[in-house]
């Protein structure tokens, strides 16, 4: 396949030509199933190739050449299993902790004055 757009538009018009050359083979031969699927591909051949023009007719918008690609931005690298377990530990020991501290103040708050230990 080329890599030239005008390139690619002649190179869809001559597989076009192709296919209906071999359309034309096939009636003569009297195969008509044939043929029409030969001038099916010839005309999706030519519809590309009209496509193609008509894209390259078309130049880019001032906007579309300003304008930033819509990608994400990159993500930092996943930190390593070792690491994240052992944050999940810590965080775990916070909260125990801070649930025990929490029972501890309601045990030892006073009552009516009183002092509970």
């Amino acid at each position: 396949m080329p890599v030239d757009f005008g390139d690619i538009a002649a190179y869809h018009n001559e597989e076009a030509a192709r296919h209906y050359a071999l359309a034309k083979a096939a009636r003569d031969r009297g195969s008509i199933a044939e043929a029409e699927y030969q001038a099916s591909l010839a005309a999706r051949w030519e519809e590309a190739a009209k496509e193609q023009k008509i894209g390259m007719r078309q130049a880019p918008s001032r906007r579309m050449a300003n304008q930033r690609p819509n990608c994400p931005p990159p993500q930092p690298p996943p930190m390593p299993l070792a690491v994240v377990c052992l944050l999940a530990v810590v965080h775990g020991f916070k909260h125990i902790a801070a649930a025990i501290r929490h029972s501890m103040a309601k045990r030892s708050a006073p009552f009516n004055g009183l002092q509970l230990h």
